[in-house]
């Protein structure tokens, strides 16, 4: 049955009487308890949310510094654990009988460090679904590719070429399937990072509203308290607005703080190590490729292209990626831009001993490539000056130039944390002590009618 104007009317006037049972009658004293009620609840509903929104960003901002950047980190670790224990494989087998036991050493603590990260890893992730399956991709696929090194391995000390076969397998199935699966987990550790950072540098709109309307509040009042009574300030309402104001304040200048550490985080800190780790994988694939061209014995023009982009990708200016020169421009510091330039250092001595090698193997001297590429005797003499030299070397100081990036990030990160400190409890500390200031100046007026 419809609501007549008349019945709409009486609710009206029942709303109306119950709350003027609430605060008393329509006469000065009611009024003026209304005041001190409505100014209070908009207080207290300000400093609630500020809390609210400031613990938020303080939450997100330390899951970004303890959680998400460091299992951006841990799963560029198992990357280059991974890539590193296929190209050790793939040298220690070319060495053959010869295989060294830090080949062999080296291997086995890549293998250990990735399944290590992995299991962390899976405990950490919490809901993050894609990298989830990017791990259960790896725990699948990592015990196969184990199996499958050591039958190469075995079958290579007992000069049996299907060794070779095997070999290869691994190889592609750690290229194929588990390396994708590793850099498709640090990226979507890294765009969860991306995502955190935006929830840390939000605005707290809520809490910028709240204070408004609470400002909006005491000025209505204060304004009908002159005209009721013809002084023009009440105190205890100036108390109030003033605990408002200066919560907006710390609120504002804390936030504007943390948003610009957070902002530095990741120019200067984030970006900087995933570039860095891109040139980590860069030279892990091309290392990796360089290996297997060798293992391919005359198979491997495929694996020599593969070297040549990925080489490429690093310095030259023609691939267009340039990734050491954008890593050393992005570098936080001259810490950082010094142990760049030594790596790039190492990379050109890198791709002109590959090129030496590459010349040799197609000249037909198959021995002195593979001497310039893992060390051995060549032509009656040791060769030292190999290319597994000069990439391992210029992996050293791509990985101390992540170290010391990340250290920048974590401590932009951190100081994006603390300025918020001490908000989460000062801010409603405030409010109420203006709550405390409305009642006491409202209560003095309200004494002039005893």
């Amino acid at each position: 049955m419809p609501v007549v104007p008349e019945q709409r009317r009486g609710r009206v006037r029942t709303a109306v009487s119950a709350l003027q049972g609430v605060v008393g009658t329509g006469s000065p004293p009611a009024r003026l308890r209304l005041a001190g009620l409505v100014v209070s609840l908009v207080t207290v509903l300000f400093g609630a949310l500020l809390a609210t929104s400031v613990y938020e960003r303080q939450t997100a901002a330390r899951d970004l510094a303890e959680q998400s950047a460091p299992l951006s980190v841990d799963a560029a670790e198992i990357y280059r654990s991974l890539a590193d224990a296929n190209a050790t494989a793939a040298a220690g087998f070319l060495r053959g009988s010869k295989e060294s036991h830090a080949d062999r050493v080296a291997y086995q603590a890549n293998i250990r460090t990735a399944s290590r990260l992995l299991s962390r890893a899976a405990a950490r992730t919490g809901d993050s679904f894609a990298a989830q399956r990017q791990i259960t991709i790896l725990n699948k696929e990592l015990p196969g590719y184990t199996s499958l090194v050591e039958a190469a391995r075995s079958a290579n000390r007992e000069n049996k070429p299907v060794g070779n076969s095997y070999m290869r397998y691994a190889s592609e199935q750690m290229r194929s399937t588990m390396l994708p699966a590793a850099e498709d987990m640090y990226h979507a550790e890294i765009r969860r990072m991306a995502a955190i950072r935006a929830d840390a540098s939000e605005p707290p709109w809520a809490a910028y509203a709240a204070g408004l309307l609470a400002l909006a509040v005491i000025g209505f009042f204060s304004y009908r308290l002159y005209l009721a009574t013809n002084r023009i300030f009440n105190l205890g309402l100036v108390a109030t607005a003033g605990m408002v104001l200066v919560s907006m304040a710390w609120l504002t200048a804390g936030h504007s703080v943390a948003r610009s550490s957070l902002a530095d985080s990741d120019t200067h800190g984030s970006a900087s190590v995933q570039l860095l780790t891109q040139s980590r994988i860069a030279g892990l694939k091309a290392r990796g490729n360089e290996n297997m061209a060798l293992v391919a014995q005359g198979e491997g023009a495929a694996y020599s292209r593969e070297f040549d982009y990925w080489a490429g990708a690093l310095d030259d200016r023609d691939a267009g990626q340039r990734l050491m020169q954008r890593s050393e421009l992005q570098a936080e510091d001259e810490v950082g831009q010094e142990l760049v330039a030594d790596a790039w250092v190492e990379l050109k001595d890198w791709k002109e001993l590959h090129d030496e090698a590459r010349r040799q193997d197609d000249l037909g001297d198959y021995d002195a490539a593979l001497a310039r590429t893992i060390g051995g005797k060549a032509g009656g003499k040791t060769v030292e000056d190999t290319t597994e030299r000069s990439f391992a070397a210029m992996d050293r100081k791509l990985a101390a130039a992540v170290d010391h990036e990340q250290k920048q990030f974590q401590e932009q990160a951190e100081n994006g944390r603390g300025a918020l400190s001490g908000l989460p409890v000062g801010g409603p500390v405030l409010c109420l002590l203006g709550v405390a200031g409305a009642a006491l100046g409202l209560g003095k007026r309200l004494a002039e009618y005893r």
